[in-house]
This record gives C-alpha cells, structure tokens and sequence, in this order.
C-alpha cells in the first residue's frame, strides 16, 4: 500500500514537473516573439512605384500619396467615392487641397471624372468641382455608392477605406492601397464606366 501511494505521488510529480517545463518553455517562446515583433518597423511614408506594384497606405499616409499622385496625372482621373466635403472655413485643410488638386488638373487637361454618392455628399464641393471643369455624376437613386476608388492615367488605382471629409483624412484609422497595375485599373475603369453610364 504504502508503495502505491509512492509510487502515484512520483507519476504525479513528474506529471506536473513536465507540465510545469512545457508552460516555461510556451512563455519563453511567447516573450521571444514579441521581442522579435517589437523589432520590425512598419515602412511609412511616400511610396514611389514602379511597374507592376502595391503598397499599403494608411491613417495620414494617404494625403501626401493622394495629392502627389493626382498632381503628377497626365491623361484621365477616375473617381467614386462616397463621401466629399469642403470646408469654407479651412481653405488650406487638406481635403480641400485634395479638392483643388483635381480642379488643377482639370484645368491642365486631364479628363477628370467623379462619381459620388447623391445623398452622402454636400452639394457646395460638387459646385466648387464643375467650376473648375471637373465633371460630376451622381449615383442611381437605387443603389448607395459606398466605394472609395481613384484610377489614374489608366494605371494607378488608389482603393481602400478613405473619404475626403476632414476626420477620414486627419484624424481616422483607414486603410487603403496604391497599385500599379495598367491591367487592373483597366477592370477597375470599366466598372467605373458602368457605373457612369448608369447616372
């Protein structure tokens, strides 16, 4: 009897040595992964691109990428977005800057087209925009135009969770991505062009 009892009492005490060992050993492998993680550092900043590319662009990245590319534009912009604003009281806020940007090109001949959201968008930006030879089309009345997509020079789409409304562009966490890719801003300006087609 008093052999069972040591002999329970040794298995038990390996068990939990063991048990013991391998939560050590899971600890040590979580503190040195977040160590390594600790380490990485995520590339911010402007993006420049190169054939066929695509980087990640968020929070206040995206108004420097935004406005260089626009600015840099030769032939055509295209647009959809949800939601545009101006702010009379804050002309050099950087939507505003966005906004002007597209009427620069514009001026310099660039076929600039935008799609926005009849009901998500004030209607003082979209004067502002026809004024300097931007040309505008609302959405059906069926169907909310939630997307937040620039295709430029029929390579360079910018995609993602933006709009131009002061808190998307100064103050939100948004998450966006630039590509280079004449093939896929092909797709993307043929949905753009149904969609135009439809308004």
């Amino acid at each position: 009897m008093i052999y069972n009892i040591f002999m329970r009492a040794s298995t038990l005490s390996a068990f939990f040595g063991k048990r013991k060992l391998f939560f050590a050993l899971i600890v040590l492998i979580f503190l040195v992964f977040c160590t390594f993680i600790s380490t990485l550092q995520v590339s911010r900043g402007p993006v420049k691109l190169e054939g066929d590319s695509i980087a990640a662009v968020t929070d206040r990245d995206y108004f420097p990428l935004a406005s260089q590319a626009i600015a840099s534009s030769e032939d055509s912009i295209r647009m959809i977005i949800y939601n545009m604003n101006y702010y009379v009281s804050y002309p050099d806020s950087s939507v505003n800057l966005l906004i002007g940007a597209l009427g620069d090109a514009a001026a310099r001949g660039v076929d600039v087209r935008v799609i926005v959201d009849g009901n998500a968008t004030e209607k003082p930006v979209l004067s502002i925009l026809k004024e300097s030879g931007v040309n505008i089309k609302f959405d059906s009345k069926d169907t909310t135009t939630h997307a937040k997509l620039i295709i430029i020079d029929s390579k360079i789409v910018i995609i993602g969770s933006t709009n131009w409304s002061y808190y998307s562009v100064e103050k939100n966490h948004e998450a966006n991505v630039v590509i280079n890719s004449p093939e896929l801003a092909q797709q993307f300006e043929a949905y753009f062009n149904g969609i135009w087609m439809e308004s």
